[in-house]
């Protein structure tokens, strides 16, 4: 009697839990000399690096192998498991006289699975992975025999993957199982996971920078050759203070630049943006979102620096002045922002002030309060600083209340 017999659930679990190990290896490498390189620019380092890896980039490529061959052996058991068995001959004899796990039999060679999937299961597998699941299987035994020479670059073995995924573990997209898989990892039992959805966008991005742009555009739908903005959805997603590090995986279907909705790859949301210039001189970006610059990540009312200036003054002409904007927060408390310029004057000042409550994108600012810095920090040592007055918005226009300001450091802080 025949016991312990598999699912073919258990085999495809197997299998993914093989494929997102050999991710996170070859990925973790990636990103590993990444975060060195920008501390240290040393090409022949680099290249001793990869050598060092080579044993992790093997042990990656080999579970590809094994992947694949438990996502065939799924496929076959949904049929009947015991098609996966070999010759009867071989079989141990006492299975006549006392039960026998189906672990101790033998069963089919690598070799003919995808033949056996091919005569069983509709559609059958094309000859593309029939040529690529030939071309692992062999380097996975010479890897396995100590035989190979082969020099794996963290390139070939991400696409090696998401072939793999692409064709076997197709039923819920890469991004979405990888999600799933950091779930259920030991980091995310503890509740330590408020990292985890940036980090996978993060591994997508990856992936993407070592794809060529045709692989790319097949395996994961990013088209290299167009601009790329940060998914507004990701960033909500993910954790604030590992939000401004995510990659920029959002396009638009086509280059007209009226386009409005944008696409994430990694999340598969469309988000309807606006089309209008960053406030910021110095970023190129037109892709505004809930306030926010997708390709800067800043906030458009945070831009205070309005241009031209004040009239130019030589620099021992000009004085410091804080300017503090504040408006009604989300919870008790007011929320404020600080801003430093220079100008000849208190009058100047003024009119600064009252230039930036006027300006388009700053109107959901209500006040701005001024003082004068000389040589100290009102944020600090606020009693050391001359308060000038602030502006508000009263009455549908800007009023000016001298020598009273609006936010007071000793009542809501530091800002």
């Amino acid at each position: 009697m025949i016991v312990d017999v598999p699912a073919p659930g258990e085999f495809h679990t197997a299998g993914i839990n093989q494929l997102y190990l050999a991710w996170k290896i070859t990925i973790g490498a990636q990103q590993a000399l990444t975060r060195i390189a920008a501390v240290a620019d040393d090409r022949e380092a680099v290249e001793d690096y990869w050598h060092s890896v080579q044993p992790e980039l093997a042990n990656a490529y080999s579970l590809i192998q094994q992947a694949m061959e438990m996502a065939l052996k799924s496929r076959i058991a949904t049929v009947s498991p015991f098609l996966l068995l070999g010759n009867p001959a071989d079989w141990p004899g006492r299975g006549a006289t006392e039960p026998l796990s189906f672990g101790e039999l033998p069963t089919l060679d690598a070799s003919k699975l995808v033949k056996v999937h091919n005569l069983l299961i509709a559609p059958p597998l094309d000859d593309a992975f029939t040529t690529f699941w030939e071309m692992v299987r062999r380097d996975r035994n010479r890897i396995m025999h100590s035989t190979s020479r082969t020099t794996f670059t963290a390139s070939a073995v991400v696409l090696a993957i998401l072939r793999a995924a692409k064709t076997l573990f197709a039923d819920i997209p890469w991004p979405d199982r990888l999600l799933a898989q950091e779930a259920g990892q030991k980091y995310a039992i503890f509740g330590m996971n408020d990292h985890v959805y940036s980090e996978v966008v993060g591994e997508i991005g990856c992936a993407i920078a070592l794809l060529a742009p045709a692989e790319a555009a097949e395996l994961l739908g990013f088209d290299r050759r167009r601009h790329a903005y940060v998914c507004p959805q990701c960033f909500a997603n993910a954790e604030r203070d590992f939000a401004a590090g995510l990659p920029k995986l959002a396009q638009f279907p086509t280059k007209d630049a009226g386009e409005t909705a944008l696409r994430c790859v990694f999340c598969d949301a469309v988000s309807v943006v606006d089309r209008h210039d960053c406030e910021y001189p110095d970023c190129p970006g037109n892709v505004i979102s809930h306030n926010m610059c997708l390709t800067c990540l800043r906030e458009q009312d945070e831009q205070f620096s309005l241009s031209p200036v004040f009239l130019s003054r030589p620099p021992n002409e000009l004085h410091d002045y804080e300017f503090v904007v504040g408006r009604d927060g989300t919870g008790r408390r007011d929320e404020y922002r600080s801003h430093r310029e220079r100008a000849a004057d208190d009058e100047a000042a003024i009119a600064y002030g009252q230039r930036m409550l006027d300006a388009a994108h700053l109107r959901v600012w209500q006040t701005v309060s001024i003082f004068q810095r000389e040589g100290c920090s009102v944020l600090l040592e606020p009693e050391t600083c001359r308060p000038i007055g602030h502006w508000a918005r009263e009455d549908g226009g800007l009023i000016w209340h001298a020598g009273v300001l609006a936010y007071q450091p000793s009542i809501y802080g530091p800002v």
